[in-house]
Order: structure tokens, then C-alpha cells, then sequence
């Protein structure tokens, strides 16, 4: 394969990108090849040594996603990293998936306990239908709304600092799968 077939089946695997970013990766092939050329490498040694065209592009889809991800955190687009990442090999299907799965059960429990403190004083006064019962439990009622909401704040509140080291997480395995 002759640089110009390699940078044409770049391309096709490069679609998913926006065309400026697309257009940033060709050009820091051509130049990589450039120089390789002009230090008497050949093609075919460059290309070996950059590797396969549908890796490059993964690899190039998964750095896109996460800093889209960074700039404005969501689920969906970290979800959209942890996926582009974990394309890149079964490896990254049990490094990335795993924790990323079992951190995201334990934070969606940590926001189901919350909002069931929030609503266990409606259920309290469905159990108990006797107004006496209910004018004594107020203070429990109120204490665990309160913990509810207290629970609900912080969890919001470590979501974000959680979407961080996602993406630091993720980062860290591209450059663990590069030195690969």
C-alpha cells in the first residue's frame, strides 16, 4: 500500500469526524510522511510503523469524542467516549466497560436512595392513614425529606467532578493503548 491508498482509506474511516478535524489529521499524515521521506524512510515503513487506517481513525474518533465530552459534559457524550474508546479493542472492552458500568449503577443507586428519602414521607402517610400518627412523625417525615435532598444535591454535585475523571480515565487508556 502506497501512501496516497493509505490516506484515501483514512478518509473513508475519518467520516464520522467533522471535516476540520478531518482535515487536521490528513494534513499531519502528509507532513509525517514528508519527513519520513525526507529522512530516507520509505512509504511502506511509515505506514507500518502509523499502523492500520481503520485503528488510526478509531483511535482519532475516540480523542474527538473525548474532548467534545470535556468541553460540555453530559452522559450522552460521555457515553459517546466510553464507547469510541472501548472500539478500539476487547482489552478496552474490560478496562473501559467495567468500571465505567459499576461507577455508573452505584451513582444511578446513590440518586434512587435520594429520591425515595424525598418521597418515604408520602409513603409514610399512605401506611399510616391516623392524622395522630402523622402530626408525631413530622419531624421524621421532615428529616428525611431533608436527607433526601441533601443526598440529591451532592449527588448532582459529584456527578460533575464523576464526568471529569471519566474522561481522565479515558485519556489514560488512549495513551495506555499507544505505548502498546
Amino acid at each position: 500500500m502506497n501512501k496516497e491508498a493509505y490516506l484515501n482509506e483514512l478518509i473513508l474511516y475519518l467520516k464520522p469526524l467533522p471535516p476540520d478535524e478531518q482535515a487536521d489529521i490528513i494534513v499531519d499524515l502528509r507532513e509525517h510522511f514528508e519527513l519520513a521521506e525526507f529522512n530516507g524512510r520509505s512509504e511502506e515503513e511509515v505506514i507500518a510503523k502509523i499502523g492500520n487506517p481503520r485503528l488510526v481513525a478509531r483511535e482519532a474518533l475516540a480523542q474527538y469524542q473525548i474532548r467534545k465530552a470535556g468541553k460540555s459534559p453530559s452522559l450522552s457524550g460521555v457515553i459517546k467516549a466510553v464507547i469510541a474508546t472501548m472500539s478500539l479493542g476487547l482489552f478496552n472492552l474490560i478496562i473501559v466497560l467495567l468500571p465505567f458500568a459499576a461507577s455508573l449503577a452505584l451513582l444511578a443507586g446513590v440518586f434512587g436512595f435520594a429520591l425515595f428519602l424525598i418521597v418515604s414521607p408520602i409513603l409514610l402517610s399512605i401506611q399510616h392513614q391516623s392524622i395522630t400518627i402523622l402530626i408525631n412523625e413530622f419531624f421524621l417525615m421532615a428529616g428525611l425529606v431533608g436527607a433526601g435532598l441533601l443526598l440529591f444535591v451532592g449527588a448532582v454535585k459529584f456527578t460533575r467532578l464523576y464526568y471529569g475523571l471519566v474522561l481522565r480515565y479515558l485519556r489514560y487508556c488512549l495513551k495506555v493503548i499507544k505505548r502498546m
